[in-house]
């Protein structure tokens, strides 16, 4: 795969990722290869148009929760009890779930039927959580009436506490004996500072001391009852919340498999959504597919589509008897443009991805495509520009028959003229003996006369405007 970055694949793939809504859709993006058969290539790029129709209608479907999901997920299969931030994260994707069910319920496509199969109802575990927990992620007071009567109890004792204390606070006859008229907490208990040194002048029990050692912090013998019982509502609360906390991810941690199905279905509706949008603007169509013939109409680079640049599409036709294009013509022609236009269309097809041309274009399903283009040199090999141009031509020698693809920039162009021309007729004989598809592009003058009807090779030329 190492040659197709000469094609510009990596930033096809890289434009398709830019339009993931999650981090692991980006990922599974970067791992697109090649299809086993035509059958398998054609259901893809279907599925990817089927994508497109529901886009069609406005709306693009979510998939953030995708990238949290494992957290949790792992947690509910150990039967552990989740946290708040976790159940707002299993919130969070029920909300995608039943979006993308929104999405798709009016499409009897292949893929959204597929996907209407993998989705479970999210309703009833969305209502579950929203019983419990808050939009902020909060748990709510009246998640049951037991949480609810003690939150009203807590309520009552701390103003009862409040109460108390401003009554002390105000007392002329400790004017002396407060440091300050106010009410704190210290350790959850409600205490008022008193001046150091004079606590034996108050009743009640010492809980802290400001850094200063100017001040302790007192709770009133009279609220200390109260107090207890505050800390012990408290405690039930906490209690109470761990129970439903409890019973909710033991209710979540039944429905564990459709989770799992439904992240599946989430994660390919991201990647799919992610083809077709990349589709849509490279404006894809889906090629029919033969093995005996490459038919492109209006071919064009799906880069330069997408960077709004001026395209002039192409038209190339190949078949059995003539399986090789010599390309010729001048700089900025348009040849390698042309040659990678082809390796893409190719590949892409072959990758179950709409291609940039028009309706009717033919392609085969090419197990190997082999391209020359660009410099391939490494010091660390020790190949030279030229030798290393020679390496992908000799590898190229082995391709045979009508699923290999062979895309040359400049064949032998990077040495002496009248030696390249006859090294590269040499190969050009062979490639065409083995019977494989190929495009090749020369300078050399040589190369674009002699070819007979019977040799398999065709000239084109493109021109400069």
């Amino acid at each position: 795969m190492a040659q197709l970055t000469n094609l510009d694949w990596d930033e096809i793939l890289s434009r398709i990722q830019d339009f993931a809504t999650s981090e692991v859709g980006r990922h599974a993006l970067t791992k697109i290869k090649p299809l086993p058969n035509s059958a398998a290539a054609n259901s893809e790029c279907h599925k990817v148009q089927d994508a497109v129709q529901i886009l069609a209608q406005g709306q693009r479907p979510f998939t953030e929760s995708l990238d949290l999901f494992s957290i949790w997920h792992q947690r509910l299969n150990r039967n552990a009890v989740l946290k708040n931030l976790e159940l707002r994260d299993v919130r969070h994707f029920c909300h995608e779930i039943l979006a993308l069910v929104n999405v798709i319920k009016n499409f009897e496509s292949t893929w959204a039927k597929q996907l209407k199969e993998e989705i479970f109802d999210a309703t009833e575990p969305l209502s579950a959580i929203d019983q419990i927990l808050t939009s902020d992620g909060e748990i709510r007071g009246d998640a049951s009436e037991n949480l609810h009567k003690l939150i009203q109890e807590k309520k009552s004792i701390v103003q009862q506490i409040q109460n108390s204390l401003d009554k002390i606070v105000k007392d002329n006859l400790l004017e002396n004996v407060l440091q300050d008229r106010y009410v704190t907490n210290r350790e959850g208990r409600w205490v008022i500072p008193v001046k150091s040194g004079l606590q034996h002048r108050f009743e009640g029990l010492i809980h802290a001391a400001s850094q200063s050692k100017q001040t302790v912090f007192m709770e009133p013998k009279e609220i200390v009852p109260v107090n207890n019982r505050l800390r012990q509502v408290e405690a039930e609360i906490e209690d109470e919340i761990e129970f439903l906390l409890t019973q909710l991810s033991r209710y979540l941690s039944s429905l564990v498999n459709e989770f799992d199905k439904a992240y599946q279905a989430l994660l390919d509706a991201d990647i799919n959504f992610s083809k077709a949008q990349f589709s849509h603007q490279i404006r894809g169509i889906v090629p029919r597919f033969s093995q005996t013939e490459i038919s492109l109409k209006g071919v064009r680079h799906p880069l330069l589509i997408l960077n709004n640049e001026k395209v002039i599409p192409n038209d190339v036709a190949l078949d059995e008897n003539q399986r090789l294009l010599l390309l010729s013509g001048p700089n900025a022609g348009g040849k390698t443009v042309l040659l990678k236009s082809i390796g893409l269309a190719c590949h892409m097809a072959r990758c179950g991805l709409p291609i940039s041309a028009d309706e009717g274009s033919t392609l085969p399903i090419f197990k190997h495509i082999h391209v020359a283009i660009g410099d391939s040199q490494s010091v660390d090999a020790h190949l030279s520009t030229f030798a290393a141009h020679l390496k992908v031509l000799n590898e190229a020698t082995k391709a045979k028959g009508n699923r290999e693809l062979i895309l040359v920039d400049e064949i032998c162009g990077s040495t002496d003229p009248e030696e390249g021309a006859a090294l590269a007729r040499s190969f050009i004989i062979h490639y065409a003996k083995n019977k494989a598809f190929g495009v090749i592009t020369s300078h050399l003058g040589q190369l674009k006369k002699k070819w007979g009807k019977d040799s398999g090779v065709i000239n084109g030329s493109l021109e400069f405007e």
